[in-house]
């Protein structure tokens, strides 16, 4: 049977779902599994119900795609309150009864061990997708559990390395959060790391594909254990990921100070931190202050750094994964599921990146920020033509004074 096929009319439990990845799984749940019904455990949270959060959700724009094309989506979900850190997920009797028609559950965020065993109590469950990281290992990463306390259900536990922006879906590039990957590909700031290693990172829409695919996987083929999948990477490493950067940092360069590349130099890295991004963000800040401005390029340095810093921990050393499961699951898909639901792709690098540069701009950048460092940057490309034309007439003052 079909993925698409499997999932129609399926009652399918989310949890995590106000994180990056649960918004994305719910997204591609609703826009394109037609037939199916979502419920997710949200709970109240700064003065906003759990019906608030979920409205919220909808409003963002990953799911302006979804809005205009299935503007009913919202009533296909369910929302329940509850907390993932509960004993039975802090759910009422009510709610317990209504969710004993689920048959997949994707926990996209969180620790895990209360979900799990929430769900052995559910009584028609096929299958729970668990997204976790590889980057809890060290040496070669298999495809079998290490030291993972998960019980003898079918699971398909899903690593994943750094989830960056989207590939092509719900549109090419797109993103909201600017987080370390995103921010050294679109040249926002220099990173420390080993740039020939692997740049470990799947696009956003691959990876909600792979939880998907990977719960079908495993509940038709009746495994009543755990199944592990390493997600697939987008293919190059992190020097190529930044040479192929350069055409979006010229388009849509990002409001700060920061240089593109990456060294495992310590001391080169501090130093061009400091002189070439830290520095001059002071002294821009200073001359807005002195003009009555409000004070954003440092802020935005900071902004950038912060992300960048989980970048560091990552991109200095190489993450062997075993990643034949995955590509045995692309496989098994049929044409018209390998084309909604891909869980590995050949990546145009350049054009993807372009991509993700203009998305940063629309979603993740200040326009004040842009309008501050457009002045900046024409200021600093006119300075050698006012220092030249200064000399000029410098020259020719010189002249008509020697001819007098």
């Amino acid at each position: 049977m079909s993925l698409c096929e499997w999932y129609a009319n399926r009652t399918v439990l989310l949890t995590g779902v106000t994180s990056e990845l649960g918004r994305a799984v719910l997204e591609k749940l609703l826009r394109t599994l037609p037939d199916v019904k979502v419920c997710v455990i949200l709970r109240s949270r700064d003065g906003l119900s759990k019906d608030d959060r979920l409205k919220k959700i909808f409003a963002s724009p990953g799911y302006e795609r979804l809005r205009q094309e299935v503007p009913s989506a919202i009533s296909r979900v369910q929302a329940f309150e509850g907390n993932l850190l509960c004993q039975e997920l802090g759910l009422s009797a009510e709610d317990k009864a209504s969710l004993r028609e689920v048959t997949v559950a994707f926990h996209a965020a969180g620790p895990h061990s209360v979900v799990l065993e929430y769900c052995q109590d559910l009584p028609k469950l096929r299958c729970v997708a668990l997204a976790s990281s590889i980057f809890k290992y060290r040496g070669k990463i298999s495809e079998s559990l290490q030291n993972e306390d998960i019980p003898k259900i079918p699971v398909a536990l899903v690593r994943f390395p750094f989830i960056g922006p989207a590939h092509k879906q719900p549109m090419p590039g797109f993103v909201e959060i600017l987080r370390g990957p995103t921010a050294f590909m679109v040249g926002a700031g220099y990173a420390f790391g080993n740039a020939d290693s692997q740049a470990e990172l799947v696009p956003m829409d691959l990876a909600v594909n792979t939880m998907i695919a990977a719960a079908w996987e495993v509940a038709t083929s009746d495994i009543a254990e755990p199944v592990v999948y390493n997600a697939a990477t987008i293919g190059c490493t992190w020097h190529e990921l930044e040479k192929k950067s350069r055409r979006a940092s010229w388009s849509f360069p990002y409001p700060t100070f920061g240089i593109r590349g990456m060294t495992n130099n310590a001391s080169l890295y501090w130093i061009l931190i400091v002189l070439l991004e830290w520095l001059p963000s002071m002294l821009c800040d200073s001359v807005l202050s002195l003009c009555g401005g409000k004070q954003r390029i440092v802020a935005e340095y900071d902004r950038v750094r912060n992300a960048l810093r989980s970048l560091k921990s990552i991109s200095w050393r190489p993450w062997p994964a075993e990643r034949k499961r995955v590509y045995r699951l692309e496989s098994r898909l049929t044409e018209k599921d390998r084309e909604m639901f891909p869980v590995t792709a050949d990546i145009d690098i350049e054009a993807y990146i372009l991509c993700v540069a203009a998305t940063v701009r629309k979603y993740c950048v200040s326009e004040a920020n842009l309008q501050i460092m457009k002045v900046v940057r024409t200021l600093l490309l006119l300075t050698p033509a006012i220092f030249v034309v200064t000399y000029i007439v410098f020259l020719n003052y010189r002249t008509k004074i020697a001819i007098r």
